[in-house]
């Protein structure tokens, strides 16, 4: 994670600060200290700009504001990530960015009942946080105590009142990657298969997404960011339940290639390439006595074209190989593979080389699954009308 920086540890899960949160923090304690105009709802300030005081003193305020805010959308992620680590489910980091924060889950759980539970947790965290902010403010107001420092913590839990309760609020707006959109998925999993339900989510979220693209073309441009963020949000998450359901109930072993090509640390170079040409290979294991690298057609390209014939494999080839068992689970290998980027996993079986798969091999098993399902909608389309028996 080179575009963040780690703050520390809760529950176990280390906390990200990414780089643009440093970009949003600065606008952020403008907004709340001294905008050019007062902005007021349900009476409630919105920025120190009406306190009476000096200039240095709103910015402090409004610098301990936008901390605040962020340690309660901080609060947001845990309220997900606590209820994940209930259900089982491992939690890699949470990351505080530019458009808030953001769990990175290994697996989202697929009992309806529990994915909903989890991702309502985030905007009930803040709607609790709101109201109780809200409630402290009326509170104080009741004391009619004559403080500028009070007044200041007024406005303070003012404004943690109304925008933990917009961020609950927009985070329910039924569309992926917000908290509604995964609760709308759980609702419609719990009257259909999980990929129908998420097609269906993401197709929501999209038409939402397209909406306040249309809103913001009018009124304000930082909606078009988030719209184009959302739209392109649900359609990866669709993407990646297409994938991941295609590839239900199959492990490494029903994809990999079992008879494996391999070569020699010893192998030159320019006999590689000549190999990678007979066969249309683009990567191999390299053995001697066992497994000891890999070498890609990438590889190659760091050796200039007058020493192909004198630089071995030995000398290019990727020591750290990435293997997996032939029992792993199908999506999980191919998840690797994307979070390494890396084309092919080599499989192992007790130490020995038992095979090879490629991202070629994913890619058929997924049209696979397609045209079986495609297959399987037109049978049901064009089943035969019963058959009246005679009378």
């Amino acid at each position: 994670m080179a575009a963040a920086i780690r703050i520390g540890r809760i529950l176990g899960i280390p906390i990200y600060l990414h780089l643009t949160f440093l970009l949003i923090l600065p606008l952020f304690i403008y907004i709340f200290s001294a905008p050019a105009t007062d902005v007021t709802i349900a009476d409630i300030p919105l920025s120190f700009r009406g306190l009476e005081t000096d200039l240095w003193v709103k910015y402090a305020f409004g610098t301990v504001a936008a901390l605040v805010f962020f340690g309660t959308i901080l609060a947001h992620e845990l309220a997900h990530s606590y209820l994940a680590l209930r259900y089982g489910v491992k939690i890699r980091s949470i990351t505080l960015m530019v458009f808030g924060g953001v769990s990175s889950m290994e697996e989202l759980p697929r009992l309806p009942g529990q994915e909903w539970r989890m991702a309502f947790a985030g905007p009930f965290t803040s709607m609790v946080v709101g109201l109780i902010s809200y409630g402290l403010v009326l509170l104080l107001r009741l004391l009619e105590l004559d403080s500028m420092l009070l007044d200041g913590v007024v406005i303070l839990l003012g404004l943690m009142a109304v925008y933990n309760l917009l961020l609950a609020g927009f985070n329910m707006i039924p569309a992926f990657p917000m908290d509604g959109g995964r609760v709308l998925r759980a609702y419609f999993a719990s009257k259909m298969s999980y990929l129908e339900a998420t097609k269906k989510a993401a197709r929501i979220g999209r038409y939402f997404a397209i909406a306040m693209g249309i809103f913001g073309i009018f009124y304000n441009f930082f909606f078009i960011l988030i719209a184009l963020f959302v739209y392109i949000a649900a359609t990866e998450e669709e993407q990646a339940t297409t994938i991941t359901e295609s590839l239900q109930g199959l492990t490494v072993r029903d994809l990999m290639t079992r008879e494996v090509e391999v070569v020699h640390p010893d192998m030159s170079v320019q006999q590689l390439h000549d190999l990678m040409l007979a066969t249309h290979h683009m990567g191999f294991p390299v053995v001697d006595n066992g497994l000891v690298g890999i070498v890609t057609l990438s590889d190659t390209h760091k050796v200039p074209k007058d020493r192909l014939h004198l630089t071995q494999i030995n000398d290019i080839m990727t020591r750290n190989v990435i293997t997996v068992d032939p029992g792993e689970d199908a999506a999980r290998a191919l998840k690797l593979m994307s979070e390494r980027k890396i084309g092919r996993l080599v499989v192992e079986e007790a130490g020995r080389l038992a095979g090879i798969v490629t991202q070629k091999d994913f890619l058929r098993a997924i049209d696979m699954a397609s045209v079986r399902q495609g297959l399987a909608r037109w049978g049901e389309q064009f089943q035969p009308p019963p058959q009246t028996p005679p009378m």
